[in-house]
């Protein structure tokens, strides 16, 4: 018996034709699921209900090895520029996923893909992780993880002003996310295992925001309602999403409090077992003022300088007035990292200015300008010239207390299709 070897027509036929079979099996709600609040987790008790959820939903399916914590915990839930979103009902996470915004550090796709095919000096880039549902409230229409994934592309694309949403998922529940929600594949390559969820196997795809509403109205046009895609995602307001309020262009809003760092860290999660040095000493890095030297004592880290990730528009001028358009990434006490369309022209540059909301900052004196590489440059700049800068560095952000949540009562689901992701 010879092996057939399928040309790529006939593959691309096969891929149109289960696309198209999932695509007439939505049946999606116009409304939310009744009596479930989406917000972001913002109380201790929050996020570690979010920790004790991961760990039972991911040992279940193998994505993690059983411990004895009883919480999934890593260092990305407590960085200012993560954002972990949740379904409660009542006083009761029941579904929960997290953005985490691409910084200078590797986002935990890119262990196993690049993302340099869709990066782009101007643009935004965010990871989708972590997301499950509570075995107890899974449906056979899907209803709890269409709306959360619908949450979750709000909050990414209006609160937190992301353009491309990058994510890991295994072959099988990739066809949901390509077929339904249209993402496109960051390699047709399929990975045999992924470290970040204990060996899994996986595949990486990205959702580009910008095209978004485009991609959907084609793809949906004339649709029947129980299964149009578009006017669900793009159209439908639902009253119980709470917006962020949290800067878009700077990612510093999201930090925890030194006590609540602490129980993350040292209390019932005893998520400092699940961080190396090098973790260690990035949180440290955005929780640098003395109000955490308690928090990091015991870790014998090196003195920290503080950062703040940051999606910043500005310009550099140059002493001949030449005006270049940048974004900024990083600000540090000594140096700012940021992309540009065309770097060269940054060689010259003067003076830096940052345009927040519209308004422009003092300018901040340059003293050197370095290239990094491809669209990326650092520019070393005098902290003396920019008091704003400094304040926002050494601003002690603390996190408001959430009103309470009135309790509700939801049905229970049986169905565990498509609900579990990086």
């Amino acid at each position: 018996m010879s092996n057939t070897i399928k040309s790529k027509p006939t593959q691309n036929a096969t891929k149109a034709r289960r696309f198209s079979i999932h695509r007439r099996r939505v049946r999606l709600q116009n409304t939310p699921p009744e009596n479930v609040i989406f917000k972001l987790a913002d109380t201790p008790d929050e996020l570690s209900q979010v920790c004790r959820l991961l760990y039972d939903s991911y040992t279940q399916v193998g994505y993690m090895k059983e411990d004895g914590s009883g919480y999934r915990f890593t260092p990305f839930y407590v960085l200012p520029s993560c954002y972990t979103l949740i379904a409660k009902q009542g006083d009761t996470v029941i579904g929960t996923t997290t953005i985490i915004i691409k910084s200078l550090e590797e986002l935990p796709v890119e262990q196993i893909f690049s993302l340099k095919h869709i990066q782009r000096w101007n643009r935004r880039i965010a990871e989708a992780s972590s997301l499950t549902i509570h075995p107890d409230h899974r449906s056979q229409d899907g209803a709890l993880i269409h709306a959360l994934l619908k949450y979750m592309f709000q909050v990414a694309r209006e609160d937190l002003g992301v353009h491309d949403l990058v994510m890991a998922s295994t072959p099988k529940h990739m066809v949901f996310y390509e077929a339904l929600l249209l993402f496109r594949r960051l390699s047709e390559e399929v990975i045999d295992a992924f470290d970040y969820v204990n060996g899994t196997t996986a595949t990486g795809a990205y959702l580009n925001f910008t095209e978004m509403h485009q991609d959907y109205a084609t793809m949906y046009k004339d649709v029947p309602d129980e299964r149009n895609v578009f006017k669900y995602y793009m159209e439908y307001e639902f009253n119980t999403f709470r917006s962020l309020s949290t800067a878009v262009t700077t990612y510093n809003g999201n930090r925890w409090r030194p006590e609540h760092l602490n129980h993350f860290l040292h209390g019932p999660i005893q998520g400092a077992n699940s961080i190396t040095k090098e973790d260690f000493e990035l949180l440290r890095r955005h929780y640098s003022s003395s109000n955490y030297d308690q928090v990091f004592a015991r870790h014998k880290l090196s003195k920290a300088t503080a950062l703040i990730d940051a999606n910043t528009t500005g310009i550099i001028r140059s002493s001949t007035g030449n005006r270049t358009p940048i974004i900024v990434r990083r600000i540090e006490e000594d140096r700012i990292h940021l992309t540009a369309e065309r770097p060269y022209e940054l060689l010259e540059g003067k003076e830096l200015q940052l345009l927040r909301q519209d308004q422009q900052t003092e300018p901040v004196r340059i003293r050197s300008i370095t290239l990094t590489g491809e669209l990326d440059a650092t520019v070393r700049y005098d902290p003396t010239s920019s008091p704003g800068i400094m304040a926002m560095l050494t601003n002690e952000q603390t996190t408001p207390s959430s009103k309470e949540d009135t309790p509700h009562k939801a049905p229970s689901y049986q169905e565990d299709q498509f609900t579990h992701v990086g």
